[in-house]
């Protein structure tokens, strides 16, 4: 008896090794065929606006790559908190992944969130874009400089109309105006809302990114005084940046990939891969361009690190603005 409950305990033992080793393997095989079905990336934005444009070129040429499609999905409200809540709950294996911007720091340092950057897997940058200050094509001002001193003259009357509060759009104008020692009004609208007011009328100015406002600049509605970049764009090459204008301000929206914590090393680094060969792509080069946007990559370490730098400087801005 004493034999058999010995040999009993000896294949139970064996038998639980036995399921470990296939589930890890099982696991492994899992993460090595990885990706077996479509890649949900969830865009925090509305469609149409230059994340969504971005995140869906991205997404096609990246699904030609990869052989699974990976689908944006709008998740819209609360500023991205909506969207950003949704990934950190989502099970990390590779098949949810968020479309990453500067958005991830104003929430979590305005607390519109209970999580910060360090609840992600960083996967990969894609590169910058600057934001554009724009006026009608009634306004008084011929340049940027005329509108600094404009502002200077005219303390908290001149209106400045962005995508929503605590949004790069917003902390531009909230900087430009510490920098010229300056005042001016903010006014947070949707995106297609404050290009609509600009339009109207019904605000002195608007900061934008370039995708949301080219057709209007185009037709001859909208003129773009100044960027925010540290050089010109391609598509304006006859619009300054705000340092050559006289402010000493450099400031951009950037983007990229991340999944929620915990996603497997393996599938992190395929994913890498995909987005690495998709923004050194003539397809997304050319692409970007035509939008406004500088493509960069960056791998995940540098990606991470580049993110905590930029969640440090948003709470201090957030902060020193009074706009937690």
């Amino acid at each position: 008896m004493k034999g058999n409950g010995q040999r009993l305990r000896w294949g139970i033992f064996f038998a639980s090794v036995f399921l470990a080793t296939s589930f890890i393997q099982g696991m492994g095989a899992a993460r090595a065929g990885w990706p077996e079905k479509q890649i949900d990336l969830v865009n925090p934005f509305g469609a149409g606006g230059a994340a969504d444009i971005q995140a869906r070129k991205l997404a096609e040429i990246i699904s030609r790559d990869l052989g699974q499609p990976m689908v944006v999905r709008n998740v819209t409200g609360a500023g991205g908190a909506i969207a950003y809540n949704e990934v950190h709950r989502a099970k990390p294996d590779g098949y949810t992944m968020i479309w990453y911007s500067g958005a991830i720091n104003t929430l979590a340092a305005r607390k519109q969130i209970k999580f910060d950057y360090q609840a992600f897997e960083p996967i990969a940058g894609v590169g910058f874009e600057t934001i554009a200050i724009a006026v009608s094509k009634g306004a008084p001002w011929k340049d940027f400089k005329e509108f600094i001193a404009h502002i200077k003259q005219n303390p908290g009357k001149v209106t400045v109309g962005n995508s929503g509060l605590g949004s790069v759009t917003h902390l531009v104008p909230v900087l430009m105006a510490s920098r010229i020692g300056g005042q001016v009004v903010h006014v947070p609208f949707g995106t297609g809302l404050a290009v609509a007011a600009l339009m109207g009328g019904k605000i002195d100015a608007s900061s934008q990114h370039p995708a949301e406002i080219l057709s209007q600049v185009k037709a001859g509605e909208v003129r773009v005084l100044a960027v925010s970049s540290e050089k010109r764009i391609n598509i304006w090459p006859d619009v300054p940046t705000m340092k050559e204008s006289g402010v000493d301000l450099v400031y951009n929206q950037w983007r990229g990939f991340a999944a929620p914590k915990g996603t497997p090393k393996e599938v992190v680094e395929k994913m890498t891969a995909h987005v690495k060969k998709a923004v050194e792509s003539r397809e997304w080069a050319e692409f970007a361009a035509s939008v406004g946007t500088t493509p960069q990559y960056f791998d995940p370490e540098t990606f991470g690190k580049f993110v905590a730098e930029m969640d440090k400087l948003t709470r201090e801005i957030i902060a020193s603005a009074g706009l937690k």
